[in-house]
């Protein structure tokens, strides 16, 4: 308790009847332990708002995960090419590399037979 042990609080409480005084001593204890009570209560509210902040928080990312790949799952089926035959033919700017891979191809092969 704070490292105050029985001896401590005998010499407080001494000093706390000679200044205050055996009428108003009653009181004043009953005051303080409210206080306290009151303390501690908003103490404990504390804590469990603040858990339960932090497993809404765990919540709300599992949620937006679970959103994000629906999304994901949507935007796969609408960014399907409409037409097949087009997507797979050459267009006027890779026909280019393709004859410069082939190129190439020629190369490494004719080298590797030398």
């Amino acid at each position: 308790m704070l490292g105050i042990g029985m001896p401590e609080l005998i010499v407080i409480a001494v000093i706390a009847l000679i200044v205050i005084g055996p009428e108003k001593l009653p009181g004043l204890a009953k005051t303080l332990g409210r206080i306290f009570g009151e303390l501690k209560k908003a103490t404990n509210e504390f804590k469990e708002t603040m858990e339960v902040e932090s497993k809404m928080a765990d919540v709300k990312k599992a949620f937006n995960g679970i959103n994000e790949k629906e999304i994901f799952d949507k935007a796969e089926t609408v960014i399907e090419p409409e037409n097949p035959e087009t997507a797979s033919e050459p267009t006027a700017d890779n026909t280019e590399d393709i004859s410069n891979d082939k190129r190439d191809e020629d190369k490494d092969a004719s080298i590797g037979t030398v």
